[in-house]
């Protein structure tokens, strides 16, 4: 991973979720990678899909990364734990059925979740060249670009830019386009 071509990506806050452990995540996400070059990573359902995606394809980034946060202490907000069975992918209308591969425990009651189209897990020595960040964050509310710490909950679209440091990160997530998608039973 080339850090010094990060100019837009993802904020993910990461730790335990739908009753697994990071690493058993990670395993599980890299195995499915493995099998097909790709997979989906849940996360909280946003209605803001649809503006990061615009914004995303407007800025046509080389390659657009997830940064995961190192949150050691982060609890699992498991409550209810669905297997999601279906995906749509962000600038389309067309709901497809899972691949058999790839296995998405979501929590949560909702309908819908999100998710990252992910290509490739960033771990370990890959980690040690990481330079000073300083990024913004996308603030949907007002439409614009925030310098101010990132909140501490949440997926945020994020910018390299004059801000703040982002907290510790354990790994990255590297993008396939179209990036996003919205997930159902």
């Amino acid at each position: 991973m080339n850090w010094n071509q990060f100019t837009l990506g993802f904020w993910h806050p990461f730790g335990p979720h739908g009753g697994e452990s990071r690493e058993e995540i990670l395993a599980r996400k890299a195995a499915e990678i493995a099998k097909d070059g790709w997979t989906l990573w849940s996360f909280q359902f946003r209605r803001s899909l649809g503006t990061w995606y615009e914004i995303l394809r407007g800025a046509q980034p080389e390659t657009a990364y997830v940064l995961l946060s190192d949150s050691r202490s982060a609890r699992d907000p498991s409550s209810e734990v669905r297997l999601r069975g279906r995906y749509c992918l962000v600038g389309t209308d067309k709901w497809q059925p899972l691949p058999s591969h790839i296995r998405i425990p979501h929590p949560g009651r909702g309908e819908f979740a999100s998710a990252f189209m992910v290509k490739g897990i960033i771990l370990g020595p890959a980690l040690a060249g990481v330079p000073p960040l300083s990024v913004q964050w996308y603030f949907t509310m007002t439409a614009g670009w925030r310098s101010d710490r990132l909140p501490t909950r949440g997926e945020y679209l994020i910018r390299h830019g004059e801000g703040v440091a982002p907290r510790s990160i354990c790994g990255a997530l590297e993008l396939r386009y179209p990036y996003l998608a919205t997930l159902r039973d």
